[in-house]
């Protein structure tokens, strides 16, 4: 069975369904690849030849996350919104999905990333979440890179919105395995057979894990008084981080992302946001 979407493109051989990004030149997430990705994991949920579902991305990357173009625009909060519908509808399959990703997995592509069951990655890929440097806050990411990295480390991440290699993070849940360069696609589907095989049925999900640290509450203050004491960052660091503290303190999951989506919708509208993405696209 095979479907052909302008953005998203679904296809089934021997029992592994691909849905692939196809958005040059990054496989940016706008509407139209949201809206594609929803069709395409429906179609997969539905698919009775599928017993695995792969996400990779055409071309250069896995996802460069958000496109830019949209940012502080209607379109950045249109329907199919990524961690409304596009993440609950990926964690919710009842078959395993796996991430294939080469070149890189940026902001909201490494956040879809973390929401499939596996994620196959290789080494020289590019990784990271940015969004701090454009005025906003890695959304879903300030809840699930706690669980997959020290917590340490994951606030260092989000705040310096630095990019690092795939291989940097062995030995780690971020990612389930890494390969040598042009090879993650192969390896996700011969990891899709192996778990058809064994009719391996877990599902794993970030969001399940714990965060990753003894000592989350000075943790929180070491960051806090850092960024107050230093007098380094600006209050979208300052936010980041009570997006980040709410993945240590609320009761669940889905408290501490109701936590940080008022931090993010607040920020999206914000005119720090507008004055970001125009100074991003006027860039020479």
């Amino acid at each position: 069975m095979a479907d052909i979407d302008t953005d998203v493109r679904y296809a089934c051989v021997d029992g592994v369904a691909t849905i692939t990004i196809d958005s040059a030149p990054v496989n940016a997430l706008s509407v139209a690849v949201r809206s594609g990705l929803l069709r395409a994991f429906t179609q997969a949920r539905a698919d009775e030849d599928a017993r695995a579902v792969i996400l990779t991305g055409r071309g250069k990357g896995f996802c460069a996350g958000g496109d830019i173009r949209e940012f502080g625009t209607p379109g950045a909060a249109a329907s199919p919104g990524l961690s409304m519908h596009v993440h609950p509808m990926i964690e919710s399959m009842n078959k395993p999905v796996i991430a294939a990703i080469h070149g890189m997995a940026v902001g909201g592509g490494l956040e879809t990333a973390l929401v499939c069951h596996y994620r196959v990655v290789e080494a020289d890929a590019r990784i990271g979440l940015p969004e701090v440097a454009l005025g906003t806050i890695p959304l879903s990411g300030t809840q699930r890179l706690p669980r997959a990295l020290d917590l340490r480390r994951a606030i260092d991440m989000i705040l310096s919105a630095r990019m690092e290699p795939a291989s940097a993070f062995a030995g780690t849940a971020l990612f389930d395995r890494i390969v040598g360069h042009g090879q993650a696609l192969t390896s996700a589907v011969q990891l899709a057979h192996a778990l058809v095989e064994r009719n391996d049925i877990s599902l794993p999900l970030i969001r399940h894990l714990p965060v990753v640290t003894n000592h989350t509450a000075k943790v929180l203050e070491e960051a806090r008084a850092y960024l107050i004491g230093q007098e380094v960052g600006s209050a979208v660091h300052a936010q980041a981080l009570v997006a980040i503290g709410a993945a240590v303190e609320c009761v669940d999951f889905e408290t501490g992302m109701k936590t940080a989506r008022a931090i993010y919708d607040a920020l999206m509208a914000s005119e720090e946001v507008h004055i970001r993405r125009e100074r991003f696209l006027n860039r020479k």
